[in-house]
Protein backbone atom coordinates (compact mmCIF):
# COMPACT_ATOMS: atom_id res chain seq x y z
CA UNK A 1 0.00 0.00 0.00
CA UNK A 2 1.39 3.06 -1.13
CA UNK A 3 0.97 6.55 0.07
CA UNK A 4 -0.17 9.43 -1.15
CA UNK A 5 1.89 12.55 -0.55
CA UNK A 6 -1.97 14.79 -0.32
CA UNK A 7 -2.75 12.51 2.88
CA UNK A 8 0.30 13.28 4.59
CA UNK A 9 0.19 16.61 3.95
CA UNK A 10 -3.48 16.58 5.60
CA UNK A 11 -2.77 14.62 8.64
CA UNK A 12 0.50 16.53 9.15
CA UNK A 13 -2.13 19.80 8.92
CA UNK A 14 -4.33 17.97 11.14
CA UNK A 15 -1.75 17.39 13.80
CA UNK A 16 -0.87 20.68 14.06
CA UNK A 17 -4.19 22.05 14.26
CA UNK A 18 -4.49 19.23 17.42
CA UNK A 19 -1.15 20.75 18.74
CA UNK A 20 -2.67 24.63 18.05
CA UNK A 21 -6.22 23.46 19.73
CA UNK A 22 -4.81 21.67 22.55
CA UNK A 23 -2.68 25.16 23.24
CA UNK A 24 -5.70 27.12 23.49
CA UNK A 25 -7.88 24.77 25.28
CA UNK A 26 -5.19 24.48 28.33
CA UNK A 27 -4.66 28.80 28.14
CA UNK A 28 -8.52 28.87 28.30
CA UNK A 29 -8.58 26.44 31.23
CA UNK A 30 -6.06 28.33 33.19
CA UNK A 31 -8.24 31.33 32.36
CA UNK A 32 -11.27 29.66 34.04
CA UNK A 33 -9.07 28.49 37.05
CA UNK A 34 -7.81 31.87 37.67
CA UNK A 35 -11.77 33.32 37.26
CA UNK A 36 -12.68 30.73 40.02
CA UNK A 37 -10.09 31.19 42.25
CA UNK A 38 -11.69 33.28 44.80
CA UNK A 39 -8.52 33.65 47.09
CA UNK A 40 -6.33 34.28 44.40
CA UNK A 41 -8.39 36.81 43.44
CA UNK A 42 -8.38 39.02 46.84
CA UNK A 43 -4.78 38.51 46.86
CA UNK A 44 -4.12 40.14 43.95
CA UNK A 45 -6.94 42.65 44.28
CA UNK A 46 -5.64 43.57 47.57
CA UNK A 47 -1.88 43.92 46.22
CA UNK A 48 -3.22 46.19 43.03
CA UNK A 49 -5.23 48.28 45.55
CA UNK A 50 -4.47 48.15 48.62
CA UNK A 51 -5.22 52.26 49.18
CA UNK A 52 -8.83 51.34 47.74
CA UNK A 53 -8.99 48.43 50.81
CA UNK A 54 -7.89 50.24 53.32
CA UNK A 55 -10.23 52.78 52.69
CA UNK A 56 -12.67 50.52 52.34
CA UNK A 57 -12.44 49.03 55.85
CA UNK A 58 -12.16 52.70 57.06
CA UNK A 59 -16.00 53.81 55.91
CA UNK A 60 -17.28 49.84 56.69
CA UNK A 61 -16.00 50.66 60.58
CA UNK A 62 -16.98 53.71 60.82
CA UNK A 63 -20.43 52.98 59.21
CA UNK A 64 -20.95 50.44 61.60
CA UNK A 65 -19.87 52.02 64.83
CA UNK A 66 -22.29 54.93 63.72
CA UNK A 67 -25.28 52.42 63.09
CA UNK A 68 -24.77 49.87 66.25
CA UNK A 69 -23.78 52.95 68.71
CA UNK A 70 -25.62 52.44 72.50
CA UNK A 71 -26.94 54.88 74.27
CA UNK A 72 -24.62 56.41 76.90
CA UNK A 73 -25.91 55.29 80.56
CA UNK A 74 -26.27 57.82 82.73
CA UNK A 75 -24.02 58.16 84.82
CA UNK A 76 -25.10 56.97 88.52
CA UNK A 77 -24.99 59.25 91.60
CA UNK A 78 -21.74 59.30 94.12
CA UNK A 79 -22.62 57.64 97.25
CA UNK A 80 -21.62 59.09 100.15
CA UNK A 81 -19.77 58.03 102.98
CA UNK A 82 -22.56 57.30 105.36
CA UNK A 83 -24.15 55.30 102.51
CA UNK A 84 -20.41 54.02 101.76
CA UNK A 85 -20.29 52.73 105.61
CA UNK A 86 -23.55 51.37 105.83
CA UNK A 87 -23.26 48.80 103.07
CA UNK A 88 -20.01 47.71 104.38
CA UNK A 89 -21.56 47.45 107.60
CA UNK A 90 -24.86 45.35 106.07
CA UNK A 91 -21.90 43.34 104.34
CA UNK A 92 -19.99 42.34 107.41
CA UNK A 93 -23.41 41.18 109.22
CA UNK A 94 -25.05 39.45 106.53
CA UNK A 95 -23.28 36.29 107.35
CA UNK A 96 -24.35 36.27 110.89
CA UNK A 97 -27.67 37.68 110.72
CA UNK A 98 -28.02 34.12 107.96
CA UNK A 99 -26.93 32.28 110.78
CA UNK A 100 -29.01 33.51 113.61
CA UNK A 101 -32.30 33.03 111.09
CA UNK A 102 -31.05 29.36 110.09
CA UNK A 103 -30.59 28.54 113.79
CA UNK A 104 -34.11 30.13 114.56
CA UNK A 105 -35.87 28.38 111.80
CA UNK A 106 -34.44 25.32 112.78
CA UNK A 107 -35.71 25.91 116.28
CA UNK A 108 -39.27 26.48 115.06
CA UNK A 109 -39.21 23.60 113.19
CA UNK A 110 -38.38 21.25 115.95
CA UNK A 111 -40.60 22.59 118.63
CA UNK A 112 -43.38 22.15 116.10
CA UNK A 113 -42.84 18.65 115.16
CA UNK A 114 -42.63 17.91 119.16
CA UNK A 115 -46.12 19.70 119.42
CA UNK A 116 -47.75 17.04 116.55
CA UNK A 117 -45.59 14.27 118.13
CA UNK A 118 -47.04 15.08 121.76
CA UNK A 119 -50.93 15.52 119.62
CA UNK A 120 -50.65 12.28 118.01
CA UNK A 121 -52.65 9.27 119.81
CA UNK A 122 -49.75 6.39 120.17
CA UNK A 123 -49.51 3.90 117.60
CA UNK A 124 -51.11 0.35 118.64
CA UNK A 125 -51.66 1.70 122.04
CA UNK A 126 -48.04 2.41 123.04
CA UNK A 127 -45.89 5.42 123.66
CA UNK A 128 -43.19 5.63 121.07
CA UNK A 129 -42.21 8.99 121.73
CA UNK A 130 -39.41 9.28 124.05
CA UNK A 131 -38.92 12.94 125.86
CA UNK A 132 -36.12 14.89 125.15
Amino acid sequence: MARHPQNSQQIEQLIRLSAASRIRLSQEAAIIRRRLDAPMRVVQSLRDHPVRWVGGTLVTGLAATLLFRRKTAAPKPKRGLPAALFSLVLASVRPIIKTWLGVQLEQYIVSQLRAAAVSRPPANGRDTAKPR
